[in-house]
């Protein structure tokens, strides 16, 4: 299990605010319609799950709610779904480091699985399940959610790993100084 001080750690604050800025402009201006109204394309996904895994579960539920305004803002889709998922997206990739170590594998499988059922399919579902289109096309839209919070998790751990964690990873997390002390030590 590990804890994030994120309310104290200035590096940690100021790295959130960054992703939430970009997350921002990117979900605003970078759009594809897939089905009009309810299913659009973007790279705004990664954004949300990337405060979930550099921030945990708080810096997840801020940047995706923050994110999720952008996307509320910009009129392609039913303002409560992007509100909505973005936070979930931020909730399903920033719950897994409460449970099991970075760089795992099952830390990877549980932020994808979290990212697309939790962040992708479940706010679609949830959202769109009371509106007037069949279960069908309900589930046509969850799935490519779904599968879009896949394909954007997988791109956000890769720029975790490569691109965050070298510049602000000691200063972040918590782990990544104990290693280096057991490093010195041997």
């Amino acid at each position: 299990m590990t804890f994030l001080p994120v309310r104290r750690n200035t590096v940690a604050l100021t790295t959130l605010a960054v992703i939430a800025a970009l997350g921002i402009v990117v979900r605003y201006t970078v759009q594809i319609p897939v089905i009009p109204n309810a299913v659009v394309l973007t790279p705004g996904f990664m954004f949300s799950l990337l405060g979930g895994i550099v921030g945990g579960l708080p810096g997840g539920i801020t940047v995706g709610a923050i994110v999720g305004a952008s996307g509320a803002l910009s009129g392609s889709e039913v303002p409560l779904l992007p509100m909505f998922g973005n936070i979930c997206l931020g909730v399903g990739s920033g719950c897994v480091i409460y449970f099991v170590r970075r760089d795992t594998m099952r830390y990877y499988a549980l932020v994808l699985l979290g990212s697309g059922i939790i962040g992708g399919f479940i706010p679609t579902m949830t959202v769109f399940s009371s509106l007037v289109d069949s279960l069908v096309v309900n589930l046509i839209a969850a799935t490519i959610d779904m599968i879009q919070a896949f394909l954007w998790a997988a791109m956000a751990l890769v720029v975790e790993k490569k691109i965050i964690r070298p510049i602000v990873g000691p200063y972040i997390y918590s782990e990544m100084k104990t290693e280096e002390l057991d490093r010195k030590e041997a």
